[in-house]
C-alpha cells in the first residue's frame, strides 16, 4: 500500500473517530433531558437531594442539575483529549500535506494582458465610392 493511500485511510480513521466524538457530546445533552422528561416522577421521588424539602418544588430539577454539570466535565475532558490527539497528530504528518495537495498552476496571462495586435487595421465596413 502506498503512502498516499495509507495517508488518506489514516485521515478517513481520525475524521471518523473525531466526528463520532463530537455528535455523542452533542446528543448526550438531548439523551439527559428526554431521561429526566421521561422519568421525571421516579426522579423526584427517589433521586431528588430535596426530596425532604417539598416546598421547594424542585422536582428532580437539582439531580439534572447535578448530571448536567457531571456531563459538562466529561464533555471538557473529551474535548481536551481530542484537542491533544489533534495537536499530536497534525505535527507528524504536516510536512506530508504540501506534497498531497500540490497543485500545478499553468502560467497562463489573462487576455486583457495580452499584447494588442500592432499595424494596420483594415475595416470591413467601406462605404460605397462615388464616381
Amino acid at each position: 500500500m502506498s503512502t498516499f493511500a495509507a495517508m488518506t485511510a489514516f485521515r478517513k480513521i481520525i475524521a471518523i473517530f473525531l466526528l463520532l466524538g463530537i455528535v455523542t457530546s452533542s446528543f448526550n445533552q438531548w439523551l439527559l433531558f428526554s431521561t429526566y422528561s421521561l422519568n421525571k416522577e421516579y426522579i423526584s421521588t427517589v433521586l431528588c437531594t430535596n426530596k425532604d424539602k417539598p416546598h421547594l418544588h424542585c422536582d428532580g430539577k437539582c439531580f439534572l442539575d447535578i448530571k448536567l454539570k457531571e456531563l459538562e466535565q466529561k464533555n471538557n475532558q473529551h474535548q481536551d483529549t481530542l484537542k491533544r490527539i489533534v495537536e499530536t497528530l497534525a505535527p507528524a504528518y504536516a510536512n506530508l500535506l504540501p506534497q498531497v495537495f500540490e497543485t500545478y498552476l499553468e502560467n497562463i496571462p489573462t487576455p486583457y494582458l495580452l499584447p494588442q495586435p500592432q499595424g494596420k487595421v483594415v475595416s470591413i465596413f467601406q462605404p460605397p465610392k462615388t464616381v
